[in-house]
């Protein structure tokens, strides 16, 4: 599998993704990662290479891993925009996208105003809303330990965690969610620590009229440890049944 690193700049501000560039012909969907809160592209290398020969592109967001890092500009739509600067450069019209952790908030925005371009979604434990980041929340996330081995000081500069916390807002999206027609793959950690609640997964089921729902029981909101098997199953098998719908 051939990665491939770039850059694109959004109004000045250069956003990284890395690109499998695997795609051979025009019948599997390509398939976007948007990732969690402070991660970065590299995280979802081990993901690209096992579904591959599917191309998968996984965008870095501002202020994290080899994207830039603005003094300002950390709201929910500067956020969609990095995601959309990177669709429109690669000229894809048709496609599945994923969000993980705090990314399925990011994801969900771009999502409602692209609904005619997404052909599946993956939610990756994470309900369907942006939260405010409270007063303290920098001094506390930077308490936690090392996330997939990598600390965070080497995921994110200071500045652009105050900037998340400062610019965050709270915005539902409940109520949108009956908007998307497309499948919806909603998967959840079944341990302690999972991000999105049984009541809200349920929710997701409520609302989107297409929508599954997996549990992982060995997994807590990490939902790629202890087995990444299991996420690639469920993955390929969703992504092959969007193969085979006829738009």
């Amino acid at each position: 599998m051939a990665i491939k690193n770039e850059w694109i700049s959004n109004k000045g501000t250069y956003i990284h993704f890395i690109d499998n560039n695997d795609l051979k012909t025009n019948e599997e969907l390509p398939f976007i990662i948007v990732p969690g809160l402070s991660e970065s592209a590299e995280d979802y290398i081990p993901l690209m290479k096992l579904l591959s020969p599917r191309r998968c592109i996984a965008i870095t967001l501002r202020g994290r891993g080899h994207s830039d890092s603005p003094q300002e500009g950390y709201m929910l739509e500067d956020h969609i925009s990095d995601i959309e600067s990177v669709i429109t450069y690669l000229k894809l019209d048709e496609f599945a996208l994923m969000g993980f952790s705090r990314g399925v908030s990011y994801t969900l925005g771009y999502a409602f105003t692209n609904l005619k371009s997404i052909k599946g979604l993956v939610l990756g434990d994470y309900p369907a809303i942006h939260s405010q980041l409270p007063e303290g929340w920098v001094e506390y996330f930077s308490t936690l330990p090392p996330w997939r081995g990598k600390a965070l000081s080497d995921r994110m500069k200071v500045h652009s965690l105050y900037g998340l916390q400062k610019e965050s807002e709270q915005i539902l999206f409940w109520d949108k969610l009956n908007s998307i027609h497309c499948p919806v793959l909603v998967i959840r950690g079944g341990k302690e620590g999972s991000a999105l609640s049984e009541d809200h997964a349920r929710k997701y089921l409520e609302e989107i009229p297409d929508a599954k729902l997996v549990v992982f029981q060995d997994s807590a909101h990490n939902i790629f440890e202890p087995d990444m098997s299991k996420v690639v199953d469920t993955l390929q098998q969703f992504l092959k049944s969007l193969n085979r719908k006829v738009y």
